[in-house]
């Protein structure tokens, strides 16, 4: 399940019950949006090329 955090905008993805923000630590999360899900996909996918092009032998 995606979540957000409510105080400083983190979105993150985590299996199972959640009580606090894994960056700031408070206790105000909620269940992402379709849109922000979609916006955690698009730069999961775009740190995972950016790690891809990185790793390339030359």
């Amino acid at each position: 399940m995606t979540y957000t955090c409510e105080d400083c905008g983190f979105l993150f993805r985590r299996a199972g019950a959640i009580t606090v923000c894994p960056s700031c630590e408070k206790s105000r999360i909620r269940s992402a949006t379709e849109e922000e899900a979609q916006r955690l996909q698009t730069l999961l996918e775009q740190e995972k090329t950016a790690l891809l092009k990185e790793n390339r032998p030359k």
